[in-house]
Protein backbone atom coordinates (compact mmCIF):
# COMPACT_ATOMS: atom_id res chain seq x y z
CA UNK A 1 0.00 0.00 0.00
CA UNK A 2 2.80 2.43 0.96
CA UNK A 3 4.83 1.56 -2.11
CA UNK A 4 1.77 2.01 -4.28
CA UNK A 5 1.14 5.44 -2.76
CA UNK A 6 4.78 6.45 -3.26
CA UNK A 7 4.68 5.27 -6.87
CA UNK A 8 1.50 7.29 -7.46
CA UNK A 9 3.08 10.43 -5.96
CA UNK A 10 6.24 10.05 -8.06
CA UNK A 11 4.20 9.40 -11.21
CA UNK A 12 2.04 12.49 -10.57
CA UNK A 13 5.13 14.65 -10.06
CA UNK A 14 6.70 13.22 -13.22
CA UNK A 15 3.54 14.00 -15.17
CA UNK A 16 3.62 17.60 -13.93
CA UNK A 17 7.30 17.93 -14.86
CA UNK A 18 6.66 16.45 -18.30
CA UNK A 19 3.62 18.69 -18.90
CA UNK A 20 5.48 21.84 -17.86
CA UNK A 21 8.48 20.83 -20.01
CA UNK A 22 6.25 20.30 -23.03
CA UNK A 23 4.54 23.65 -22.47
CA UNK A 24 7.83 25.53 -22.05
CA UNK A 25 9.38 23.81 -25.09
CA UNK A 26 6.30 24.66 -27.14
CA UNK A 27 6.64 28.36 -26.30
CA UNK A 28 10.34 28.36 -27.28
CA UNK A 29 9.58 26.49 -30.52
CA UNK A 30 6.78 28.91 -31.33
CA UNK A 31 8.94 31.98 -30.79
CA UNK A 32 12.01 30.62 -32.62
CA UNK A 33 9.80 29.36 -35.46
CA UNK A 34 8.31 32.83 -35.94
CA UNK A 35 11.78 34.43 -35.80
CA UNK A 36 13.10 31.95 -38.38
CA UNK A 37 10.17 32.65 -40.67
CA UNK A 38 10.43 36.44 -40.63
CA UNK A 39 14.12 37.06 -39.87
CA UNK A 40 17.41 36.16 -41.54
CA UNK A 41 19.20 33.02 -40.46
CA UNK A 42 20.66 33.11 -36.95
CA UNK A 43 22.75 30.25 -35.60
CA UNK A 44 21.57 31.00 -32.03
CA UNK A 45 17.89 30.89 -33.00
CA UNK A 46 18.43 27.71 -35.06
CA UNK A 47 20.23 26.05 -32.12
CA UNK A 48 17.45 26.98 -29.69
CA UNK A 49 14.85 25.64 -32.08
CA UNK A 50 16.73 22.35 -32.50
CA UNK A 51 17.52 21.78 -28.81
CA UNK A 52 14.00 22.53 -27.59
CA UNK A 53 12.59 20.51 -30.47
CA UNK A 54 14.45 17.50 -29.05
CA UNK A 55 13.23 18.31 -25.52
CA UNK A 56 9.68 18.64 -26.84
CA UNK A 57 9.98 15.27 -28.59
CA UNK A 58 11.15 13.52 -25.41
CA UNK A 59 8.27 15.12 -23.52
CA UNK A 60 5.81 13.88 -26.11
CA UNK A 61 7.18 10.34 -25.75
CA UNK A 62 6.49 10.42 -21.99
CA UNK A 63 3.08 11.92 -22.70
CA UNK A 64 2.25 9.08 -25.10
CA UNK A 65 3.37 6.53 -22.52
CA UNK A 66 1.13 8.06 -19.85
CA UNK A 67 -1.87 8.22 -22.17
CA UNK A 68 -1.47 5.05 -24.18
CA UNK A 69 -4.83 3.64 -23.12
CA UNK A 70 -6.74 6.72 -24.23
CA UNK A 71 -4.86 6.81 -27.53
CA UNK A 72 -5.76 3.20 -28.23
CA UNK A 73 -9.43 4.08 -27.77
CA UNK A 74 -9.14 7.17 -29.99
CA UNK A 75 -7.37 5.18 -32.71
CA UNK A 76 -10.43 3.00 -33.15
CA UNK A 77 -12.59 5.99 -34.08
CA UNK A 78 -13.02 7.55 -37.52
CA UNK A 79 -11.13 10.64 -36.42
CA UNK A 80 -7.88 8.69 -36.94
CA UNK A 81 -8.44 8.59 -40.70
CA UNK A 82 -9.05 12.34 -40.76
CA UNK A 83 -5.84 13.03 -38.81
CA UNK A 84 -3.80 10.73 -41.06
CA UNK A 85 -5.31 12.31 -44.17
CA UNK A 86 -4.60 15.88 -43.06
CA UNK A 87 -1.08 14.95 -41.92
CA UNK A 88 -0.36 13.28 -45.27
CA UNK A 89 -1.54 16.34 -47.19
CA UNK A 90 0.68 18.65 -45.16
CA UNK A 91 3.68 16.30 -45.47
CA UNK A 92 3.55 16.00 -49.26
CA UNK A 93 2.59 19.64 -49.66
CA UNK A 94 5.69 20.71 -47.72
CA UNK A 95 8.01 18.13 -49.29
CA UNK A 96 7.05 18.94 -52.87
CA UNK A 97 6.47 22.68 -52.24
CA UNK A 98 2.87 22.60 -53.41
CA UNK A 99 0.45 25.53 -53.31
CA UNK A 100 -0.49 27.08 -50.90
CA UNK A 101 2.51 25.96 -48.80
CA UNK A 102 5.03 27.29 -51.33
CA UNK A 103 3.19 30.63 -51.28
CA UNK A 104 3.39 30.64 -47.49
CA UNK A 105 7.18 30.04 -47.59
CA UNK A 106 7.67 32.64 -50.34
CA UNK A 107 5.89 35.20 -48.18
CA UNK A 108 8.37 34.56 -45.36
CA UNK A 109 11.28 34.92 -47.76
CA UNK A 110 9.81 38.20 -48.96
CA UNK A 111 9.70 39.56 -45.43
CA UNK A 112 13.36 38.63 -44.93
CA UNK A 113 14.39 40.24 -48.20
CA UNK A 114 12.53 43.51 -47.62
CA UNK A 115 12.83 43.99 -43.87
CA UNK A 116 14.80 47.02 -42.75
CA UNK A 117 17.02 45.74 -39.97
CA UNK A 118 20.52 45.61 -38.62
CA UNK A 119 22.34 42.39 -39.47
CA UNK A 120 25.21 41.08 -37.37
CA UNK A 121 28.35 41.90 -39.37
CA UNK A 122 29.97 38.75 -37.98
CA UNK A 123 27.42 36.69 -39.90
CA UNK A 124 27.11 38.74 -43.08
CA UNK A 125 29.45 40.46 -45.46
CA UNK A 126 28.11 43.63 -47.08
CA UNK A 127 29.31 44.51 -50.58
CA UNK A 128 28.32 47.63 -52.50
CA UNK A 129 28.99 47.83 -56.22
CA UNK A 130 27.74 50.35 -58.80
CA UNK A 131 24.35 51.77 -57.69
CA UNK A 132 23.96 54.44 -60.37
CA UNK A 133 21.67 52.49 -62.70
CA UNK A 134 17.87 52.38 -62.65
CA UNK A 135 17.17 48.85 -61.39
CA UNK A 136 18.54 48.30 -57.89
CA UNK A 137 19.43 44.73 -56.90
CA UNK A 138 20.12 43.21 -53.48
CA UNK A 139 21.53 39.69 -53.66
CA UNK A 140 21.22 37.92 -50.31
CA UNK A 141 23.12 34.61 -50.16
CA UNK A 142 23.00 32.23 -47.21
CA UNK A 143 25.88 29.80 -47.33
CA UNK A 144 25.66 26.09 -46.66
CA UNK A 145 28.23 23.70 -45.20
CA UNK A 146 30.41 23.36 -48.32
CA UNK A 147 30.66 27.05 -49.13
CA UNK A 148 34.31 28.05 -48.78
CA UNK A 149 36.30 30.62 -50.75
CA UNK A 150 34.31 30.22 -53.98
CA UNK A 151 34.91 31.83 -57.34
CA UNK A 152 31.74 33.63 -58.37
CA UNK A 153 30.24 35.64 -61.21
CA UNK A 154 26.94 37.51 -61.26
CA UNK A 155 25.53 38.76 -64.54
CA UNK A 156 22.39 39.79 -66.42
CA UNK A 157 21.02 38.23 -69.62
CA UNK A 158 18.09 39.09 -71.84
CA UNK A 159 15.19 36.67 -72.17
CA UNK A 160 16.97 34.92 -75.03
CA UNK A 161 19.99 34.10 -72.87
CA UNK A 162 22.30 36.74 -74.35
CA UNK A 163 24.80 38.36 -71.97
CA UNK A 164 23.95 41.99 -71.24
CA UNK A 165 26.02 43.04 -68.24
CA UNK A 166 28.45 41.57 -65.71
CA UNK A 167 27.72 42.83 -62.20
CA UNK A 168 30.36 41.07 -60.09
CA UNK A 169 33.32 38.70 -60.58
CA UNK A 170 35.66 37.32 -57.93
CA UNK A 171 39.06 39.04 -58.05
CA UNK A 172 41.14 35.93 -58.78
CA UNK A 173 39.16 35.25 -61.96
CA UNK A 174 38.70 38.89 -62.96
CA UNK A 175 42.40 39.73 -62.58
CA UNK A 176 43.91 36.44 -63.78
CA UNK A 177 45.60 35.82 -60.43
CA UNK A 178 45.73 32.04 -60.47
CA UNK A 179 49.14 30.42 -60.45
CA UNK A 180 50.72 26.99 -60.58
CA UNK A 181 51.73 25.26 -57.36
CA UNK A 182 48.40 25.62 -55.60
CA UNK A 183 47.28 22.95 -53.14
CA UNK A 184 44.52 22.27 -50.64
CA UNK A 185 46.73 23.69 -47.89
CA UNK A 186 47.76 26.96 -49.53
CA UNK A 187 45.14 27.88 -52.11
CA UNK A 188 43.35 30.44 -49.91
CA UNK A 189 46.43 32.69 -49.87
CA UNK A 190 48.61 31.41 -52.71
CA UNK A 191 46.89 33.18 -55.61
CA UNK A 192 48.03 36.62 -54.53
CA UNK A 193 51.42 35.64 -53.15
CA UNK A 194 54.30 37.66 -54.55
CA UNK A 195 56.39 34.50 -54.70
CA UNK A 196 53.88 32.72 -56.93
CA UNK A 197 55.09 32.15 -60.44
CA UNK A 198 53.86 30.60 -63.64
CA UNK A 199 50.68 32.33 -64.82
CA UNK A 200 47.84 29.78 -65.08
CA UNK A 201 44.35 31.03 -65.70
CA UNK A 202 41.63 28.87 -64.20
CA UNK A 203 39.57 28.72 -67.36
CA UNK A 204 37.07 26.20 -65.98
CA UNK A 205 36.23 28.08 -62.79
CA UNK A 206 33.30 30.01 -64.30
CA UNK A 207 32.85 28.67 -67.85
CA UNK A 208 29.20 29.62 -68.33
CA UNK A 209 29.82 33.27 -67.46
CA UNK A 210 33.06 33.52 -69.47
CA UNK A 211 31.56 31.98 -72.62
CA UNK A 212 28.29 33.92 -72.33
CA UNK A 213 30.31 37.12 -71.94
CA UNK A 214 31.92 36.17 -75.23
CA UNK A 215 35.27 38.00 -74.94
CA UNK A 216 37.99 35.87 -76.52
CA UNK A 217 41.56 36.86 -75.70
CA UNK A 218 44.69 36.61 -77.86
CA UNK A 219 45.51 33.08 -76.75
CA UNK A 220 42.00 31.84 -77.59
CA UNK A 221 40.79 31.64 -73.98
CA UNK A 222 37.72 33.39 -72.57
CA UNK A 223 39.10 34.22 -69.12
CA UNK A 224 40.87 37.56 -68.49
CA UNK A 225 44.69 37.31 -68.28
CA UNK A 226 46.69 39.18 -65.64
CA UNK A 227 47.85 41.75 -68.22
CA UNK A 228 44.27 42.54 -69.31
CA UNK A 229 42.12 42.35 -66.17
CA UNK A 230 38.49 43.34 -65.74
CA UNK A 231 37.81 46.82 -64.32
CA UNK A 232 37.60 47.33 -60.55
CA UNK A 233 33.97 48.45 -60.86
CA UNK A 234 32.81 44.84 -61.28
CA UNK A 235 35.61 43.13 -59.35
CA UNK A 236 35.45 42.10 -55.70
CA UNK A 237 37.31 40.11 -53.10
CA UNK A 238 36.29 36.51 -52.57
CA UNK A 239 33.08 36.42 -50.54
CA UNK A 240 33.87 33.97 -47.74
CA UNK A 241 30.62 34.09 -45.75
CA UNK A 242 26.92 34.91 -45.99
CA UNK A 243 26.63 38.17 -47.88
CA UNK A 244 24.38 40.91 -49.16
CA UNK A 245 25.58 42.44 -52.38
CA UNK A 246 24.01 45.74 -53.47
CA UNK A 247 24.33 46.63 -57.13
CA UNK A 248 22.27 47.91 -60.07
CA UNK A 249 21.63 47.21 -63.72
CA UNK A 250 20.46 49.01 -66.84
CA UNK A 251 18.76 45.86 -68.12
CA UNK A 252 15.29 46.00 -69.71
CA UNK A 253 12.24 45.47 -67.51
CA UNK A 254 12.36 41.71 -68.11
CA UNK A 255 15.69 39.93 -67.73
CA UNK A 256 17.46 36.88 -66.33
CA UNK A 257 19.82 37.17 -63.39
CA UNK A 258 22.42 34.41 -63.19
CA UNK A 259 25.02 33.47 -60.57
CA UNK A 260 27.80 30.96 -61.21
CA UNK A 261 29.72 29.53 -58.23
CA UNK A 262 32.69 27.18 -58.10
CA UNK A 263 34.56 25.78 -55.08
CA UNK A 264 38.04 24.31 -55.55
CA UNK A 265 39.15 20.88 -54.35
CA UNK A 266 35.65 19.43 -53.98
CA UNK A 267 36.41 16.33 -56.04
CA UNK A 268 34.12 13.30 -55.81
CA UNK A 269 33.84 9.90 -57.49
CA UNK A 270 32.82 11.49 -60.80
CA UNK A 271 35.27 14.40 -60.85
CA UNK A 272 38.62 13.22 -59.46
CA UNK A 273 42.26 12.77 -60.45
CA UNK A 274 41.28 9.47 -62.07
CA UNK A 275 38.61 10.97 -64.31
CA UNK A 276 39.03 12.56 -67.76
CA UNK A 277 42.70 11.44 -68.04
CA UNK A 278 43.14 13.01 -71.49
CA UNK A 279 41.63 16.35 -70.51
CA UNK A 280 44.61 18.69 -70.02
CA UNK A 281 42.49 21.59 -68.81
CA UNK A 282 40.96 19.52 -66.02
CA UNK A 283 44.41 18.32 -64.93
CA UNK A 284 46.52 21.41 -65.58
CA UNK A 285 47.64 21.87 -61.96
CA UNK A 286 46.03 25.20 -61.10
CA UNK A 287 44.14 23.74 -58.15
CA UNK A 288 40.73 23.60 -59.72
CA UNK A 289 40.34 19.81 -59.61
CA UNK A 290 36.82 19.02 -58.49
CA UNK A 291 33.15 19.30 -59.34
CA UNK A 292 32.09 21.83 -61.99
CA UNK A 293 30.50 25.19 -61.33
CA UNK A 294 26.85 25.44 -60.33
CA UNK A 295 24.41 27.91 -61.88
CA UNK A 296 21.52 29.77 -60.19
CA UNK A 297 18.92 31.76 -62.09
CA UNK A 298 15.92 34.04 -61.60
CA UNK A 299 13.60 35.44 -64.25
CA UNK A 300 12.91 39.03 -63.22
CA UNK A 301 9.95 41.03 -64.49
CA UNK A 302 9.82 44.54 -63.09
CA UNK A 303 6.13 44.80 -64.06
CA UNK A 304 4.85 41.74 -62.16
CA UNK A 305 4.53 43.53 -58.82
CA UNK A 306 7.17 41.41 -57.09
CA UNK A 307 10.10 42.94 -55.26
CA UNK A 308 11.94 39.72 -54.45
CA UNK A 309 12.79 36.45 -56.20
CA UNK A 310 14.18 33.13 -55.02
CA UNK A 311 16.99 31.91 -57.25
CA UNK A 312 16.84 28.33 -58.50
CA UNK A 313 19.72 25.91 -59.03
CA UNK A 314 19.33 25.11 -62.74
CA UNK A 315 22.46 23.14 -63.64
CA UNK A 316 26.24 23.13 -63.85
CA UNK A 317 28.99 24.25 -66.23
CA UNK A 318 31.38 22.10 -68.23
CA UNK A 319 34.11 20.54 -66.08
CA UNK A 320 36.90 21.86 -68.34
CA UNK A 321 35.18 24.88 -69.92
CA UNK A 322 34.92 23.44 -73.42
CA UNK A 323 31.69 25.38 -73.84
CA UNK A 324 29.36 27.75 -72.03
CA UNK A 325 26.30 25.54 -71.99
CA UNK A 326 24.39 24.64 -68.81
CA UNK A 327 23.99 20.94 -68.06
CA UNK A 328 20.75 20.39 -66.12
CA UNK A 329 21.77 16.90 -64.94
CA UNK A 330 22.84 17.34 -61.30
CA UNK A 331 23.01 13.62 -60.47
CA UNK A 332 26.84 13.52 -60.44
CA UNK A 333 27.19 16.49 -58.12
CA UNK A 334 27.45 15.84 -54.38
CA UNK A 335 28.90 18.51 -52.06
CA UNK A 336 28.56 21.08 -54.84
CA UNK A 337 24.82 21.01 -54.22
CA UNK A 338 25.52 21.94 -50.58
CA UNK A 339 27.44 25.14 -51.27
CA UNK A 340 24.42 27.43 -51.02
CA UNK A 341 21.40 27.21 -48.73
CA UNK A 342 19.38 29.84 -50.60
CA UNK A 343 19.71 33.04 -52.61
CA UNK A 344 17.08 35.80 -52.46
CA UNK A 345 17.17 38.71 -54.90
CA UNK A 346 15.49 41.98 -53.98
CA UNK A 347 14.59 44.33 -56.86
CA UNK A 348 13.35 47.90 -57.01
CA UNK A 349 13.60 50.94 -59.24
CA UNK A 350 15.72 53.89 -58.22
Amino acid sequence: MIFGLLFYIVEMKLRKIVSLSIAFSFVVLLVTGILSYFKDYSRSVATLHTVFGLLFSFGILFHLKNNIRSLKVYSKERWLLLVIGIGTLFFFGAFYQLTPIDTFMDFGAKQKANAKKEVDSLQYEFVQMNLSQDIQLTIDLLRSEHYWHPQMAIWVEDEGGNHLQTLYVSKATAKGLFFGGRSKDNFKTFDESKEASGDYRRVNALPVWSHRRGVKYADGLYVPPSNDPLPDAITGETLTDNFKLHTSTAAPSRFRLKIEINVAFDDNEYYSEYDFPDDEVFHNGTGQLGQPSIIFESHVDMNDGKNYYLMDLIGHGHHSAQNGSIDTDLSKLTTAKQIVERIVVGVKTQ
